[in-house]
């Protein structure tokens, strides 16, 4: 199985926290027209990030992508021609950092994952290995942090954007602790 970033699309943009519905991609999944996403592995942007000081740590974040080689490829789609389910695959390594500081240090968040949309703006990943989530407070059953996770492990997208992360083997770490 290819190595895979879970940050397909508006569910990237959902993890990623901040102004977006809640990882952090900008573009959709499978962006371009209708026939290339379905037959064929479509590049993932995933842009640099900078957080103010208390929206994830007490200190302010960036990041900076040293390697992006994500694809999604739209699996199925509803018969309003909209994403079903899709997968994303390919290495993803930030270079995270405490904006104050410098304190600096690459991050892995490649893994492997498989993407099912709700109609309703809902969306279940099923994921293996580790990706980096982006969790403002109140966003989700984990506190305000900059994590990673890994292992094998469910995150459950409600349509208004609280991310539900449901371990089945695997870890979960702030990298504020990291880097404060």
């Amino acid at each position: 199985m290819r190595r895979i970033l879970v940050a397909a699309a508006s569910a990237a943009a959902l993890l990623a926290g901040g102004a977006a519905p809640a990882i952090a991609g900008t573009a959709p999944a499978g962006a371009g027209s209708p026939a290339a996403a379905h037959h064929g592995w479509e590049p993932e942007p995933f842009p640099p990030f900078d957080g103010a000081a208390g929206l994830l740590c007490d200190f302010p974040v960036h990041w900076d992508v040293a390697q992006n080689e994500v694809r999604t490829k739209v699996l199925t789609t509803y018969p309003d021609g909209t994403t079903k389910r899709e997968v994303a695959a390919g290495p993803l390594v930030l270079n995270v950092s405490n904006a104050a500081t410098g304190t600096s240090m690459p991050v892995d968040a490649g893994g492997s994952a498989l993407i099912d949309h709700g109609t309703d703006g809902s969306m279940v990943w099923h994921v293996v290995g580790p990706i980096i989530a982006r969790f403002p407070e109140g966003s989700s059953n984990l506190p305000r942090g900059l994590y990673t996770i890994d292992g094998v492990y469910r995150i459950a997208f409600s349509p208004t954007g609280f991310k539900t992360v449901t371990l089945v083997h695997g870890t979960v770490h702030n990298l504020c602790d990291d880097l404060g």
